[in-house]
């Protein structure tokens, strides 16, 4: 199957325009005279190159998602769902991503084994809920979930965005003054001090030499800032430095806790879609799993999939995996007890994620002065670089 763009012109002449998937373009033709419309243009989409993908950004995953449980939720097949995307307005990635998904559909691959192989990048817990529901049936509920969460996240993004995009901007500005300072109203101090013959500040000497050895050595400083980000980014491809750095991380008190409070949510929401798709503990507890990228952590839900498989309560077994909170895991186990493990794992996915969203707003809050302190001081330190000579020069005036 190949995904093509067209042109054709309906009974009453209006232009259409769309993309769809066909055998070949004789097929597509075919299929859009079939449609009553007459084909003007019909362009083969190029198909995309291993290594090469494009994803989706987060925003266009929430709108898939969104789009695809509307869709689904009015009984619409999953390959006229795809077909509606394609059509709709929305970005060309998306709509490209979708004609992809309808070809792999059509190929016979399951929707969600066509979303793990293409470009949108979703994460393994995306994949892993749309497989259960494609079990249970419930394909549209899970899209629903899926798109809640992820409408959520984009909201706390930006909320840390627009906190920070104040002190940004003010940042920015300050490091200009202060280069039109250094490069410009410093070099005609220096001169005045050559003529006196008097040594400089302490402080202004320290500024000067600092900015002039920026200045004859930037093109070292960002090769080797360059080398640095690629070989930091070839390393952490290697399993073993990335379970090394990923252990050094989790012990950071800030980052350490968000990290590991992230990791929670998603694993208790993945584990509440997939029991709310009316899989069974086993395999909620093996798509939660999937969602873990930290080697040690997923070792753990590893234990836990196999203590459930070899018959252990999932309350019990969850226990295994430490990232969970306390109260997390009483509320599974209160869900067991009752019947109720579902609604159960979500209240304690919704209260994880509570927590995460608050700690972020908290830490966007805090760095707002202190981004702003610190410019500041970064500012006076240069200003009083170039003042201090002046009310030197001028008290040996004066005097």
């Amino acid at each position: 199957m190949q995904s093509y763009a067209y042109i054709a012109y309906d009974g009453n002449g209006r232009r259409k325009t769309g993309t769809l998937v066909a055998e070949s373009e004789r097929a597509a033709s075919d299929a859009l005279q079939a449609d009553g419309l007459m084909p003007a243009e019909i362009t083969a989409r190029a198909k995309r190159r291993a290594g090469g993908r494009a994803k989706l950004d987060a925003d266009e995953r929430a709108i898939f998602s969104r789009q695809m449980a509307v869709l689904l939720e009015a009984e619409l097949p999953v390959e006229n769902a795809l077909d509606a995307v394609m059509e709709s307005e929305g970005s060309r990635a998306m709509q490209a991503f979708a004609g992809e998904l309808k070809a792999a559909t059509l190929e016979g691959y399951p929707l969600s084994d066509a979303i793990a192989r293409g470009r949108g990048g979703f994460a393994p817990y995306y994949t892993s809920s749309l497989r259960a529901g494609e079990s249970s049936g419930d394909l549209a509920v899970v899209f629903g979930g899926l798109a809640d969460f992820l409408e959520a996240q984009g909201a706390n993004r930006a909320e840390i965005a627009t906190a920070l995009i104040y002190p940004a901007f003010v940042a920015l500005v300050s490091l200009v003054v202060c280069a039109v300072l250094v490069t410009s109203v410093a070099p005609e101090v220096v001169a005045m001090f050559e003529v006196s013959a008097r040594p400089l500040p302490e402080l202004t000497q320290v500024v000067l030499g600092a900015t002039g050895w920026i200045q004859a050595n930037w093109v070292g400083l960002a090769a080797a800032l360059g080398a640095a980000i690629l070989g930091g980014y070839l390393a952490l491809r290697v399993p073993r430095v990335r379970n090394r750095a990923d252990r050094i991380l989790l012990r950071l008190p800030i980052f350490g806790r968000l990290r590991r409070m992230a990791m929670a949510g998603q694993y208790l929401r993945t584990l509440a879609l997939v029991l709310g798709s009316r899989q069974t503990a086993v395999n909620a507890a093996e798509g939660a799993a999937d969602v873990l990228t930290v080697a040690h952590h997923r070792e753990e839900a590893d234990g836990v999939v196999t203590a459930v498989r070899q018959g252990e309560s999932l309350s019990g077994a969850i226990r295994r995996l430490t990232l969970l909170p306390p109260v997390a895991l009483q509320l599974i186990r209160v869900g067991e007890e009752s019947a109720r493990l579902a609604p159960m794992a979500d209240r304690a996915a919704v209260l994880v994620e509570t927590w995460l969203a608050n700690d972020r707003k908290r830490i966007a809050q805090i760095l707002d002065p202190v981004l702003m302190m610190l410019v500041g001081v970064f500012v006076l330190i240069i200003v009083l670089a170039i003042l201090l000579p002046i009310f030197e020069l001028q008290s040996v005036v004066i005097s």
